[in-house]
């Protein structure tokens, strides 16, 4: 018992010296988004604070990615919630990097993917019939090609356009990207296949301080609705990579009609029309241990462009006293399409966007949400350089430059 009372005023102690340290130097934890229950009446699932995720059990990140939670069991439902800490303001560590924002020592066949940057994007037919199409946005500003996220998207394009286990039959890719990603990485990006388009940025004030400085610029991801050229749209995060099949993921939401009866003033136009038509939104749950749980993780979702539906989003994201601005789009997002509102969201299975996911998830999820570069070992590690060396050495292949000029050359402008 003396032993046990010693390893914990020995564990307090350092503890304490972390903190005190940490507080001197402005470093940074990281702390996933994840939502709290509203406290405004009408606004359910709609408010939210950053509260630290559930770390995976065996086969899971570093220690230092994720908080401490009890570990999964078999059974997915078994997922329990994490652990409340304290939330961590970001703001101080522009300058420092944490371990899954490092560059990664990892190459891509530069030549072969340049070279294919001069065909057409890889299942995209611009003047055929409407279609469906998946997405991503790359949101950060570093030029480097070795950053994570930028080599993340290239794993998450591969799984989707060629991976034999998990690349979609006929639906074109596009990498949204912001105008400070560089030629060098936009030329990269297309010669994988993907379509590469620009997204305006769309200035956003938080009305509290603490905002994650790289999150600001999320805001964009709005200008998706304006993409009408294609029926329904699936966004990933960057971090978010299919494991098998996701086309049958867009038949996992139906079309729905806008709730006219629910309708509210936020959802008329500046010309006092109403917004209410057929519309799609699917989001995966953020708190797969609560039944209960409305909230919806905004990394993965699916939806229908519409152009009175962004006018919709777009005048309604500046009225920052309705969402917490902390958790940004996704908080955003939550209120828009919440479910005592007149576009309720349909809440997609866990297998099409697992946060949280554990060592017993191992085959059996079509996408996971998580950054899996940064996995020390178990089945997520694996996963990660196995689909890594296949996609370098598939890119190299005689096999990928026949199928690129297949796609035809690219058009000009």
């Amino acid at each position: 018992m003396r032993r046990r009372h010693h390893v914990a005023l020995s564990t307090l102690l350092v503890l304490g010296i972390i903190i005190l340290f940490a507080r001197e130097q402005d470093l940074t934890v990281y702390v996933p988004r994840l939502q709290r229950p509203a406290n405004k009446p009408g606004n359910e699932a709609v408010l939210a604070i950053a509260t630290p995720a559930p770390a995976l059990d065996s086969g899971a990140l570093d220690a230092s990615q994720q908080p401490p939670l009890v570990p999964g069991e078999s059974d997915q439902h078994s997922l329990a919630p994490p652990t409340p800490l304290p939330a961590v303001d970001e703001t101080s560590a522009q300058d420092s990097k944490l371990p899954f924002q490092q560059d990664l020592d990892l190459e891509l066949p530069r030549t072969n993917l340049q070279s294919s940057a001069t065909h057409a994007p890889h299942n995209y037919k611009p003047n055929g019939s409407k279609t469906y199409a998946y997405a991503t946005f790359m949101g950060t500003r570093s030029p480097s090609i070795h950053d994570p996220y930028f080599l993340s998207i290239h794993s998450l394009i591969y799984r989707t356009l060629w991976s034999p286990r998990s690349r979609t039959e006929k639906y074109p890719f596009i990498v949204f990207v912001g105008s400070w990603v560089t030629s060098e990485q936009r030329d990269l990006l297309s010669g994988t296949g993907a379509i590469v388009r620009e997204l305006a940025p769309l200035e956003w004030t938080p009305n509290v301080p603490g905002v994650t400085p790289r999150w600001k610029d999320l805001f964009s991801k709005l200008n998706m609705w304006k993409e009408v050229e294609f029926e329904r749209i699936i966004f990933f995060d960057a971090d978010a990579l299919p494991l098998a099949k996701i086309d049958g993921m867009f038949d996992a939401a139906p079309a729905q009609q806008c709730l006219e009866d629910k309708l509210q003033p936020d959802d008329f136009l500046a010309d006092h029309s109403p917004v209410c038509e057929p519309y799609l939104f699917g989001g995966a749950p953020q708190e797969p241990w609560n039944s209960t749980s409305t909230v919806f993780n905004a990394g993965v979702i699916m939806f229908s462009p519409s152009l009175r539906m962004y006018e919709r989003l777009l005048q309604n994201y500046v009225k920052t006293d309705n969402y917490d601005c902390l958790l940004v789009e996704q908080a955003f997002l939550n209120w828009q399409f919440s479910p005592s509102g007149a576009f309720p969201a349909t809440m997609l299975d866990r297998k099409w966007a697992a946060v949280f996911p554990q060592a017993s998830d191992e085959g059996k999820l079509n996408v996971v949400h998580e950054k899996i570069w940064v996995a020390q070992d178990g089945w997520m590690k694996k996963d990660w350089v196995e689909t890594w060396i296949e996609m370098v050495k598939f890119y190299e292949s005689e096999e990928f430059g026949t199928l690129r000029a297949q796609d035809g050359p690219a058009k000009a402008g």
